[in-house]
């Protein structure tokens, strides 16, 4: 049996696990969107963060983790940027001393070399900080300068404490030729795990639709990720993040895994306002809203709501519909579909972009 047959088989039998999951949903990552404030105005938030936004309470987050505890799954404090909210450390107590491993993203800016050591202290596991290029690129993306020093900061300050920050880049028109610069400070950083992914048409990027990568960069860049994961002197690992079906050639190249977009069946989210949802890079619509943990019991929501992500979207979509990729694709990631038309944003197959 040739690789790409047994690619094909291999795909197919996840599919039907996907098929399995909306029968049966197992929650293994659970996002808390803690605060939407932010202290950076990012033009690609999907989040469309503000300064003075909202926040769950200690409260909060301890009830829905009462709730979901049989379950265990890996706990993601996130934002806005979480540490701006002044009950971080308590909130990060609460969900180690309640048994769950937990990790954060951040965009680092506010974390100094005591806020690194209570973070290890209170069990952070994992951390994923953003950085958007080199520093010219990074500013202005952020609108702000300076962040990209600080940033680099708050890197440091982790690594000094024994944590291992993974880093992810969102790469778009502008920032695409500092690719292989930000390889090479990476590795001088010493850091261990990289994430570049592209910009996607969702949240503040859609008011900035010409830095969607062109077909040419996205095929680059799956090339650039590719070379280095099979590179052996390349001793980061580098990966493509979790979105998109790639097609039988690209996928499990570029990352660990096959594409699988987990949206409902595998992942759930809390909103800052405490609206029960998906994924947080969904679009924040009112129908695609299941509950709000001020109001409902968490896993009662999880059991038997969600079902707009527990079905077949493709079978609304006249283009799915005739694609022979539909079955293993899914309707590819949810956070990318477009829940008035019925149809995907993005199609990297085709690289088809429809927003």
């Amino acid at each position: 049996m040739d690789v790409l047959q047994l690619k094909r088989e291999q795909l197919d039998d996840l599919a039907r696990h996907r098929d399995r999951l909306r029968e049966n949903p197992h929650l293994r990552w659970l996002f808390f969107e803690i605060t939407d404030r932010c202290n950076l105005c990012c033009r690609h938030c999907g989040s469309r963060c503000v300064a003075d936004g909202q926040m769950l309470s200690v409260e909060d987050v301890e009830r829905t983790l009462r709730s979901v505890q049989p379950e265990q799954p890996m706990i993601c404090l996130t934002g806005g940027e979480p540490m701006l909210h002044p009950d971080l450390p308590e909130i990060a107590r609460c969900v180690r001393d309640s048994g769950f491993f937990w990790g954060m993203t951040t965009n680092a800016t506010l974390i100094d070399e005591p806020a690194a050591q209570w973070l290890r202290e209170a069990g952070l596991e994992t951390v994923s900080v953003s950085l958007d290029g080199m520093e010219h690129a990074h500013d202005l993306l952020r609108g702000q300068k300076g962040a990209w020093c600080r940033a680099i900061r708050g890197v440091q300050a982790l690594q000094r404490v024994g944590l291992k920050p993974q880093i992810t880049t969102v790469l778009h028109r502008e920032n695409f030729s500092d690719l292989r610069p930000m390889y090479e400070l990476l590795c001088d950083l010493g850091i261990t795990s990289w994430r570049p992914i592209n910009i996607e048409p969702i949240g503040r990027a859609c008011e900035s639709r010409d830095l969607l990568l062109v077909p040419e960069q996205f095929n680059e860049l799956l090339a650039f990720i590719r070379e280095k994961r099979f590179d052996p002197d390349c001793r980061m690992e580098v990966t493509f993040g979790c979105s998109h079906y790639l097609g039988i050639a690209d996928e499990r190249m570029v990352r660990d895994h096959y594409f699988l977009c987990g949206a409902g069946i595998l992942t759930a989210s809390v909103r800052s306002n405490g609206d029960i949802c998906a994924c947080l890079d969904v679009e924040n619509r009112r129908e695609l809203v299941q509950g709000n943990i001020r109001t409902d019991d968490f896993m009662e929501v999880w059991e038997n709501r969600f079902q707009a992500f527990r079905r077949d979207r493709t079978a609304d979509c006249d283009r799915c519909l005739q694609c022979g990729e539909r079955f293993r694709c899914g309707g590819d990631s949810a956070h990318t579909w477009d829940y008035t038309k019925n149809e995907p944003l993005l199609c990297y197959l085709d690289f088809r972009c429809t927003w």
